[in-house]
């Protein structure tokens, strides 16, 4: 090895021990959330009935809303985003008598971000710690990109509180396009102001979720994108079993997760619904909200 290469290892390994007792102290410590400093599109009371949850990992967010009585669904939301993702679905599904339980993973929105690894321990504790808090013992259970990923992937779909599974879609390895492809896709259609108001809330918690990028690097690397061949038939024998039923509303236009993959979840889940929505890309929750409530409404009841 040359000298100036030895000399550029050396420099870089000095950078990287340098950074990393700089930082050492900080990653191993809870970093905090937008309340530091809140968005004014995307505030606390963004929902009615709002609550902070301490737990032992941190502090997070939960909102619980809709009639006492109606039937019970708990939204979860993707890699990018917070709970905001649900802003017109959640509010139909509570007017349509459900009772709905949203909130912010780790990392987003008004939820600490923990310095552990983001794997699918993390968020299916998360969600099963947030269902005992409010004492639910079934429900149905709505999930978008990341948030699809979470019951499938981690024992929730095997939980008898677990009546119903709406995915929009099945994840694959490509966190990082799929933000990409959703800033792409709201770009195009600037005259949608529902597109504008969460793209405009996504980069906020960019720029001021102090943990954000711990929580979104955190899951690209420990989540298990990949390899879920037995988990999904898992959940294909589940539907024979059990009264478990799944729901997919794809577009046929997604490029972040091709819609050429429901051949695939068709041949794990045999007893699916998939609904396509032709023309629609990953971002159909927000692009096409008012048809995907009333799908998801008609399959839940």
């Amino acid at each position: 090895m040359s000298f100036t290469l030895r000399a550029l290892s050396l420099l870089g390994l000095l950078l990287a021990l340098l950074l990393q007792s700089q930082t050492f102290s900080a990653s191993r410590t809870t970093l905090p959330s937008l309340y530091q400093k809140p968005s004014s599109l995307y505030h606390p009371d963004f929902y009615d009935g709002g609550h902070d949850l301490d737990l032992p990992l941190g502090k997070m967010r939960y909102w619980e809303f809709g009639p006492a009585s109606g039937k019970r669904v708990v939204l979860i939301h993707g890699i990018s985003t917070g709970a905001s993702t649900f802003d017109k679905v959640g509010r139909r599904l509570a007017e349509s008598n459900h009772r709905v339980l949203v909130f912010d993973l780790w990392g987003r929105g008004y939820s600490d971000a923990p310095a552990t690894y983001y794997d699918e321990a993390l968020y299916v504790n998360q969600v099963a710690l947030l269902l005992q808090k409010v004492g639910w013992k079934k429900a149905s259970v709505v999930g978008v990109s990341l948030g699809d990923d979470i019951p499938w992937t981690g024992k929730l779909a095997r939980h008898p509180l677990i009546r119903h599974l709406v995915a929009l879609p099945v994840v694959r390895p490509l966190a990082l396009k799929a933000v990409q492809h959703f800033y792409n896709s709201v770009r195009k259609d600037l005259s949608d102001p529902e597109s504008i108001k969460i793209a405009t809330i996504a980069l906020y918690q960019f720029e001021h979720h102090p943990g954000f990028l711990r929580a979104f690097m955190g899951t690209v690397v420990d989540f298990p994108f990949s390899d879920l061949h037995e988990r999904y038939q898992r959940v294909g024998q589940l539907c024979n079993t059990s009264s478990l039923d799944v729901l997919a509303l794809w577009g046929d236009a997604d490029k972040t997760v091709p819609f050429d993959n429901a051949k695939t979840l068709k041949n794990y889940v045999p007893e699916a619904t998939i609904e396509v929505y032709p023309g629609g890309g990953h971002d159909i929750i927000i692009s096409q909200h008012a048809k995907m409530a009333n799908d998801i409404i008609l399959f839940l009841n």
